[in-house]
């Protein structure tokens, strides 16, 4: 037979984690993930099962309410007394910080929109799911029981969140939706948090900048409305620097791509790698690059929508001259505006050389200014036999330079033979597949030549130029 107790155990797993530069999952089922009893065990009658499954998701829902409410209203206090005492410092502490970023701010500058960041919505609620349950851990278990715990459930949560309201007019942004797990306890007819997805072996939800401690916004007017430049200690002049650069760098953009996008960014300045990391988890990037990536919570090709778009700069960003920040926004924006154009597994020479070329425009005299690394290889007798492999780009050293100027010397190749109009539309038609014969076709379709003739013209432009 298994005792309630047990049966408590056996929780609902949520939906796919959802990471910065990954899709979201999404399931449709039941919100309050009912468990089964198991083969052998002894039945329960189904209304005793719904009762006991209703009770426990409107304990839980109560908590994720507090934890909404404590956590916006930066109550430090109170943040503290929703916490299981089997539950982790680093657990806890994400949550402390969280809320001490939310606190009001006694002083801010004067004539200086800084602060906090302003929500058009955010709310943590159980999240649907048709995910098969789990356990919550063994030594985990033992120490809720030891610690006087009537129940356990890992429950699967989002957390959903929009910057913006109408103190923040032009962000606008479109709800984010991050699902997790929360390992709860019930304590009498309380529920309080112990652990996330962690404390299962999985990777923990992903960090909100929010989360970092020392975070600071100012919002800067772009052509599109409020962009938000948040930032850490010991980014000052960085920031400074960003806001001054970021609406001319909005326009930049514009003037390649059109008005087709928002107009407007989230930056985020990091000071540490530690920082950096956080935002940045392996593998989520949509670009990586020296000095930033460029991340997302989820993209629609078809709807032509993203959420949560960011750009993420480098602790090297501080180290940056005003003109190379300027190139690295534009190119870190190129990315912004084109991401709903782009299919995940879009091949970099068309992304990061059209990006480039948007960067550099107009920073330049010489070809041999541009692209050194690509001059020398030419000059040396080594013309590229083709655009850059995808691989090429995440090497260190001289195969990385000479890859990225690469790619930027192709799309500046395109630009130079036909215009803009036509490298926009070879980069929409060519990053909408992997598939080479599909680029074939966007790329006669755009440029009226096939790969070999637009290949055999560019490595001709390019001894041209490098001579």
């Amino acid at each position: 037979m298994i005792s309630r107790r047990r049966r408590a155990g056996l929780s609902s797993a949520v939906v796919a984690l959802v990471v910065v530069g990954t899709f979201t999952g999404c399931g449709t089922g039941d919100p309050l993930g009912g468990a089964s009893p198991s083969a052998g065990a002894e039945s329960t009658p189904s209304s005793e099962v719904n009762v006991y499954e209703r009770d426990r998701a409107a304990g839980v829902t109560r908590l994720l309410d507090s934890l909404t409410e404590t956590v916006r209203s930066g109550d430090i206090r109170a943040i503290g007394t929703l916490f299981d005492t089997a539950a982790t410092p680093a657990f806890k502490n994400r949550f402390l910080t969280a809320t001490s970023t939310f606190a009001p701010r006694r002083f801010t500058p004067r004539n200086d929109r800084s602060g906090t960041l302003r929500f058009a919505g955010f709310r943590y609620q159980l999240a649907p799911t048709e995910e098969a349950e789990v356990l919550v851990p063994g030594e985990l278990q033992e120490l809720l029981d030891a610690g006087g715990s009537s129940d356990s459930w890992v429950a699967p949560v989002e957390l959903r969140y929009a910057l913006g309201g109408e103190t923040v007019p032009g962000i606008a942004e479109a709800e984010v939706v991050v699902g997790t797990q929360f390992v709860v306890a019930r304590h009498g007819d309380e529920w309080r948090l112990v652990a996330d997805a962690e404390a299962l072996g999985r990777d923990p939800s992903p960090t909100q900048m929010w989360e970092l401690p020392g975070l600071q916004v100012a919002d800067t007017a772009t052509a599109g409305g409020t962009s938000v430049v948040a930032s850490y200690p010991r980014t000052g002049p960085a920031v400074t620097a960003l806001r001054r650069e970021l609406p001319a760098a909005v326009d930049a953009v514009s003037d390649f791509w059109g008005d087709s996008w928002d107009r407007r960014a989230v930056i985020v300045a990091t000071a540490t790698d530690v920082e950096f990391s956080a935002l940045v988890p392996d593998g989520r990037a949509a670009t990586d690059t020296a000095a930033a990536a460029t991340v997302y919570s989820s993209v629609d090709l078809v709807q032509r929508t993203a959420t949560g778009q960011r750009i993420i700069l480098t602790p090297a960003i501080r180290e940056l001259a005003p003109p190379t920040l300027a190139v690295v926004l534009r190119h870190e924006l190129t990315h912004v505006a084109a991401r709903t154009s782009t299919a995940l597994d879009a091949p970099l020479w068309i992304t990061e050389g059209v990006a480039e070329y948007v960067g550099r425009k107009g920073t330049y005299t010489r070809f041999a200014d541009a692209a050194p690394d690509l001059t020398a290889t030419v000059r040396a007798g080594a013309v590229p036999a083709g655009p850059p492999a995808d691989a090429d780009f995440a090497m260190d050293g001289q195969t990385s330079q000479v890859a990225y100027q690469s790619a930027w010397s192709l799309a500046a190749y395109v630009a130079d033979r036909f215009d803009e109009v036509r490298l926009k539309k070879m980069y929409v038609g060519v990053a909408a597949s992997a598939v080479p014969t599909a680029q074939d076709a966007a790329i006669a379709s755009s440029l009226g030549l096939t790969r070999a003739e637009l290949l055999a013209g560019w490595q001709r432009w390019l001894v041209r130029q490098a001579g």
